[in-house]
């Protein structure tokens, strides 16, 4: 039996008001960091009733969980996309990885704030961030085209370099080339010899751009 027209419209609204908070939400830790931000502060911002916060999520907390794994899932999804022309080769995958990710942090600051203000909650919150680049590192290192120690020392050092540079990016304290430069290092600290991280680092990337969806569209 089909379901009534009403049930439909009320399920749409439904979507639209949650993504609406997400999107708001997103923007808001982004701007304020999460300590600052209150549940008042995103329904302002959305343009919902308070109560329809409560509707779609129990907390603050709730809503920052809801924003973080919607972010990295899209972000991961794309970024394996985007390297998918390259999967034969764990050092173009994670040089690919690690050129688009920092491009598109710098190109909407939003995500790039929201990422860097929100990083040591996603640790402590076990969320399986970065789960991506981890798995292609491993990848590499199983392979035998990398080599290195310590996965865990590599996979902390590019981490907290991609972190620093992303920063000071946003804050206009480096060019665009420090990306390149930065992802050169990188696959050094992999075991990548010098003249191949250099060469795969300035590789063109593709054209096209993370695709990241509007959460303000239903």
């Amino acid at each position: 039996m089909a379901e009534p027209k009403t049930d439909n419209r009320a399920a749409r609204r439904r979507l639209r008001t949650r993504a609406a908070l997400l999107a708001a939400a997103r923007e808001v830790f982004a701007s304020q960091g999460v300590g600052a931000t209150t549940i008042q502060d995103i329904t302002d911002a959305a343009d919902v009733a308070k109560g329809s916060f409560y509707n779609n999520f129990d907390s603050k907390d709730a809503c920052l969980r809801a924003v973080i794994e919607e972010t990295f899932a899209e972000l991961g999804r794309a970024l394996d996309m985007l390297t998918e022309p390259v999967r034969d080769d764990a050092a173009r995958v994670v040089a690919t990885s690690l050129r688009h990710m920092l491009r598109a942090c710098v190109e909407d600051p939003a995500l790039g704030w929201f990422i860097l203000r929100v990083g040591n909650l996603i640790s402590m919150g076990g969320l399986a961030v970065g789960v991506y680049g981890r798995r292609d590192i491993q990848r590499g290192l199983d392979s035998g085209r990398f080599h290195f120690d310590d996965l865990e020392i590599i996979y902390t050092m590019i981490g907290g370099g991609a972190e620093a540079l992303m920063r000071r990016r946003l804050e206009g304290e480096l060019p665009a080339e420090a990306e390149v430069t930065f992802t050169a290092h990188a696959l050094r600290l992999l075991g990548i010899p010098d003249d191949e991280a250099e060469a795969i680092a300035n590789e063109e990337l593709s054209a096209i751009d993370l695709p990241l969806p509007d959460r303000s569209s239903p």
